[in-house]
Parts: C-alpha cells; structure tokens; sequence
C-alpha cells in the first residue's frame, strides 16, 4: 500500500490520435465515441479515482471491445501502457506493499468500465495481489471501497503494523491498523486492507523475517552486530531502520516497514532487549 505519482500523460490527446489511426481495428467506430469517453475521463479524474462516485461511460460493446483490445496490445498511440508495465517492474506494489509489480491493474475493472481500458488514471502497477482481487471494488457498507494508490492520500501514511503474539522462535504473526475508526478514511482503509493486503504472503513473509531476526540480529537490522547497552539505544536503532526503510521503499507501508514496526511494540522490545542481553549470549548471536 502506497500512494504513488500519478502519470504524466494526456489521455485526451491519445485517444483522439487513436480514434483518427487508419491502421487499428478500432476506426473508424472508435471516432464517435471519443467525445463521450473523454468525458468520462474529466468525470474520473474529478472524482479522484472514487469508485462511489465515478458513473460507468456509456459505449457500445464494439467499442468497448475494441479498448480492451488495444490494452492487451497496445498500438503507438497507447505506448504508455507498456512503459508503465515495464518502467516500475522493480519497484514496491502500491497495492499490497510487496516488493515487485509486474503487472498492471485496472483498478475498475474493464469488463465493468471498459471505456477505461486504455485510461491511464485507471491502470495501477501491482505484483499478483491484482489476479487475487479479480474485480473487487467495493464492499457491502457504505464507503467500503478499494483505495487509489494516485489519489488516496491516506496511503502515504502508517496504516498497517505486524503484531507478535507467543514470543520465541517463531511467534504467532498477524497484522494490525495503525489507524482506529476516527480516521475519516477508516471503512476504506478497512476494506482495502482486508480485501487486498491480508490475502497476500505477508504473514508468512514477517514470519521468515522474525526467524531471521533471532538467528542473527544483523541479518535484518546491520546496527544489531553490536548490541544495544539500554532499551532505549534500541529503540533508536531500530527507528533509525524503520525510517531508513520507508525512505527506501518510497512509503511507509512496505512489508519490511510493516515488520519494523511491529518490533517497536513496547511489549516486543522489551522481549528483544531481555533476549539480547541473556546470559552467555554473545553480540549478534542467536536470540533464543
């Protein structure tokens, strides 16, 4: 989960150049409908990517075949839908928080939204969490929704922690919201995050981390080679990673930055301290 620069692209023009290309499948049907899709990218782009208040754009099945045609093979006037599935292939899915993308989303789905197929406001790079979501888009209650990593400003802020449960070799793993229902975006950070984030490998993820945290320290925090002399200077260093983190990652709600947190529970790093400091342990050894 992260909110991400949007694409600087102008959708209008393109598809203007589309509908007048003599070469694509698409003309010359796609002509009569550019005025009333450009329309609907206006209406979008004003509703900030809000799937409550985005209305469906009004097409026929041809056209709408025809976009989504030109999605899975893009012609020289949509070439931006290619260098955004490969330009940030390595970079963090603002989707879930893992570390590749791959893919990208269409996040209202095209066979519902077809006339935002090639829309670029409207493809979203993921990692495989987009095939686990299929066309989810919103939940049962009132402002349950999916959140839009170009427009949600909430996902440049800590929403996801890990929580520890049964400390030892290898604890009991879940996660937790950083933010409680006064968050005026709670139901769809709520929704976003059960749909999306907690069906991906993150648990088991966090879980191998941990494992490699009682090892050896400094395989996951490098400042751990030396141990700590109070809870405090722990503290310290594990912040010091936390931000280092987030800063790397480009958000705050990567998994690795969701693990660190998780480890500046109170209660955790008093566990870690206790073990760090256990009788006979030398500096960067194992934790149990």
């Amino acid at each position: 989960m992260n909110k991400i620069p949007r694409p600087v692209f102008n959708d209008g023009v393109a598809l203007q150049n589309l509908s007048n290309n003599q070469r694509v499948a698409s003309y010359p049907s796609l002509k009569n409908a550019v005025a009333n899709i450009q329309q609907g990218y206006v209406q979008y782009e004003g509703a900030r990517g809000n799937a409550f208040a985005i209305a469906k754009v009004n097409i026929s099945p041809e056209v709408e075949a025809h976009l989504k045609a030109h999605y899975k093979a893009p012609p020289s006037d949509l070439e931006h839908i290619t260098e955004m599935r490969e330009a940030t292939e390595h970079l963090t899915c603002p989707m879930c928080g893992s570390f590749h993308r791959g893919t990208l989303d269409h996040l209202l789905p095209q066979n519902s939204y077809g006339a935002f197929a090639v829309f670029s406001l409207n493809l979203v790079p993921a990692c495989k969490c987009n095939s686990k979501r299929k066309e989810l888009l919103v939940g049962p209650n009132v402002s349950e929704r999916i959140l839009h990593p170009y427009f949600d400003d909430c996902l440049a802020e800590r929403l996801i922690a890990a929580h520890f449960e049964d400390l030892g070799a290898v604890p009991r793993v879940e996660l937790r919201l950083c933010v409680d229902n006064t968050h005026p975006d709670y139901s769809a950070i709520d929704f976003h995050y059960r749909s999306i984030v907690k069906r991906t490998a993150i648990v088991g993820y966090i879980r191998d981390r941990w494992v490699d945290l009682c090892r050896k320290p400094s395989l996951i925090v490098r400042a751990l080679k030396h141990n700590p002399q109070t809870l405090k200077e722990l503290q310290d260093v594990l912040q010091d990673e936390l931000d280092m983190l987030d800063d790397v990652h480009r958000g705050k709600n990567n998994w690795n930055s969701i693990f660190l947190v998780g480890l500046l529970d109170q209660r955790v790093l008093g566990w870690l301290f206790q073990q760090i400091h256990a009788p006979g342990r030398f500096a960067n050894g194992p934790l149990v």
